[in-house]
């Protein structure tokens, strides 16, 4: 796989400096329970953070650790893998080739096999993180990051198989720790499970995301947010159809296959822990076992 260029990325963002890269740098390697950390995995962070070190730092720690702390969404990446292969056949994450106006990259997420069965919650939330740490490794940074999750065809069968305790993990790492600058949350569903997704996400959403979650029950009212000509051509937009972007994304997983299963190493060390950071949470499986200490991010 060819990584983007870290220099593409000093040209793409006038405030990123070397000097705080390697400091950065420092920090990462003073910490024995973390794995390396390229340069570009530092400015990819930094960026997401708006270029603040301490913000950096704390998502960074984040990052890794809720990776190790939850192999269910997390491990067992293999695209050639048996479950892996079904989830794949049965949910469609993919970037639309368009941006946004305002130059947003556009993730889109859809249910292609509706036999409830075979959904599975943790295995879809498994491809959205693939399908992000593949972009961002390939084309690095960019400007916003815009989710529209279309359960249009999903029923409430679906939407209760999702626990509260996976709602609770994919809030927290989509908004403390995924390396992103997260813009907008769009979902398409029928109006009667509205109500339920939200007894579902709202005790879970920070005040900063729920500004940014919008619900709506089609795609013409979606449309008054996103270009119409950004979505699927089945969908009355420009891009790929939907059957196209399944079929891309499948390819594209397979032929990364190394890739991700590289990422599953990508995980924080908990047995060479000696600072306990605050969102330690043994409910959240977070931080259980080991002697830890105060979080430092000096």
């Amino acid at each position: 796989m060819k990584f983007c260029d870290l220099e593409d990325e000093y040209k793409k963002n006038k405030d990123l400096h070397a000097d705080d890269l390697k400091s950065l740098q420092g920090w990462v390697q003073k910490q024995s329970h973390l794995p390396p950390v390229s340069d570009l995995q530092l400015a990819i962070f930094l960026h997401s953070s708006y270029w603040s070190m301490e913000q950096a730092k704390v998502a960074i720690e984040k990052f890794l650790t809720y990776r190790g702390a939850w192999p269910d969404f997390f491990a067992n990446r293999n695209p050639k893998d048996p479950a892996v292969k079904n989830a794949m056949k049965v949910t469609l994450c993919s970037f639309f080739p368009q941006r946004t106006h305002e130059n947003y990259k556009v993730f889109y997420f859809k249910l292609m096999d509706l036999d409830v069965d075979r959904f599975s919650c943790r295995d879809s939330v498994k491809l959205f993180d693939m399908c992000i740490a593949l972009e961002i490794m390939e084309k690095g940074t960019f400007d916003g990051f815009v989710i529209i999750c279309d359960l249009q065809d999903a029923t409430a069968a679906h939407v209760l198989k999702i626990d509260i305790s996976a709602s609770r993990r994919i809030l927290l790492y989509l908004q403390e720790a995924l390396p992103v600058r997260f813009k907008k949350l769009h979902v398409i569903t029928m109006g009667g499970l509205t109500n339920l997704m939200m007894s579902l996400i709202k005790p879970f959403i920070k005040k900063e995301l729920s500004s940014l979650l919008h619900f709506h029950d089609s795609y013409e009212a979606l449309c008054k947010f996103v270009p119409q000509e950004l979505l699927p051509a089945d969908l009355g937009g420009k891009s790929p159809t939907t059957k196209e972007l399944h079929e891309n994304m499948q390819k594209s997983y397979t032929e990364h296959a190394d890739f991700f299963v590289e990422q599953e190493a990508f995980v924080s060390n908990e047995s060479l822990r000696d600072r306990r950071p605050s969102y330690m949470d043994k409910d959240l499986g977070i931080g259980l076992g080991g002697s830890f200490k105060k979080l430092d991010i000096d």
